[in-house]
């Protein structure tokens, strides 16, 4: 089974995925800011991220840097209602950016497409 790590502060947001995505089929563990993220990655095994970008403590940014430094090859997907905090996603490998005003069927298409590949 898959494992989805979902990083959001919102509450309804990570809920919401977590459930849609166990739905799906998928393991999936939260965290509710940038320093829980860093933890639940370092302590399991993930197939992959949804990042939120604004975030109390480390920032999705600072996440996604730890991330590529421990282990690069885990796609990053950074879900935010910002999506122009951040331009080129070039530096930052395997990643792809989802505005959290689309349509929940975009995300969960992305996460599949990129898990079943």
């Amino acid at each position: 089974m898959k494992t989805i790590l979902v990083v959001d502060d919102d509450a309804n947001i990570r809920l919401l995925l977590r459930d849609d995505l166990w739905e799906k089929g998928y393991n999936v563990i939260t965290a509710v800011d940038g320093d829980e993220a860093v933890v639940s990655f370092a302590e399991e095994h993930v197939d992959l991220v949804i990042l939120d970008i604004r975030m109390p403590k480390l920032n999705g940014i600072e996440v996604l840097k730890i991330i590529r430094g421990a282990k690069s090859d885990v796609p990053v997907i950074i879900y935010t209602a910002n999506p122009d905090d951040l331009e080129d996603l070039s530096p930052y490998g395997n990643t792809c950016k989802i505005t959290k005003s689309s349509k929940l069927e975009e995300l969960t298409n992305r996460v599949e497409k990129i898990l079943n590949a």
